[in-house]
Parts: structure tokens; sequence; C-alpha cells
């Protein structure tokens, strides 16, 4: 099975979400949170940790983990694939691009749009982005 996790780093006014628009498959010139795969004896907060400070050069201290979803052999788009989504707010700072894609820091509403077809996934950033809001218990946003 394939490990993978996803970051999505809010400022801590909850204005703002930074989200890479990727450079290569899946999701291709689509907005995402920061992630990657999880090595070997790594942690979903460990990798989480690891795979931000590679891709963005934030240290992370404390990312909290949302939900791990686990997809079966039989599903096309994601065969065989545990997804774990993490999540922590932090002061927002400037995030050069690189090989991964273009950082951008958006306004939250971009992200908690269901029917924005920029972003990765079949809505569930979205739907992520609200989970997070709801367990924070941030309500101003809708």
């Amino acid at each position: 099975m394939k490990k993978f996790v996803v970051i999505f780093l809010f400022t801590k006014d909850y204005k703002k979400v930074l989200m890479v628009k990727r450079n290569k498959p899946p999701y291709k010139n689509c907005w995402n949170g920061i992630g990657g795969k999880i090595e070997e004896n790594e942690t979903e907060i460990q990798a989480t940790i690891r795979e931000c400070y590679e891709e963005t050069g934030i240290q992370l201290n404390n990312p909290k983990l949302l939900v791990t979803c686990i997809y079966p052999e039989t599903n096309k788009m994601n065969k065989g694939t545990n997804l774990s989504v993490l999540y922590d707010f932090i002061e927002e700072v400037p995030v050069k691009s690189n090989y991964e894609g273009m950082y951008e820091w958006k306004d939250i509403k971009f992200a908690l749009d269901f029917n924005n077809k920029n972003l990765a996934g079949l809505a569930n950033i979205s739907q992520f982005v609200k989970e997070i809001f709801d367990i924070e218990d941030i309500k101003k946003f809708y």
C-alpha cells in the first residue's frame, strides 16, 4: 500500500491557506496542499514535518492529524492508497516556487469552494478544510 500525507497550513487569523499549484501529475496545474510519501518507519507526523520543510522551508512543531483515508485496491483513481490529512496554523511567510510547483497563500474561500475546478481531487480539499474548521470551531466563513 502506498502511504502519503497532505498538509494544509492556515494563517493564524484563518483567512488564508498555503497551497501549491502542482508541476507534475497527479493533478498537474491544480492547487493542492503540501505533501508527499511517508517513508518506511516514519509516522504521519514525522512525514508531515519532513515534507513541509523539504518543500517550503517551514519548520512545523505541532501538526494535527485530521483523518486517514484508505482507498481499497478496487478504487481505480487511488488504488491501494493510504492518505493522511494533517494541518497546522502558522504565521504567513513567503514561500518560493520549486520543483513541486508554485506556492501561494490563497484566500480561504478559494479552498472552501466545493465547485472550484482549480482544486486537486474531487472536492475533497474543500471537505477537508471544512472539517478542520469544524473541529477547531472556526465558523466565520460559512
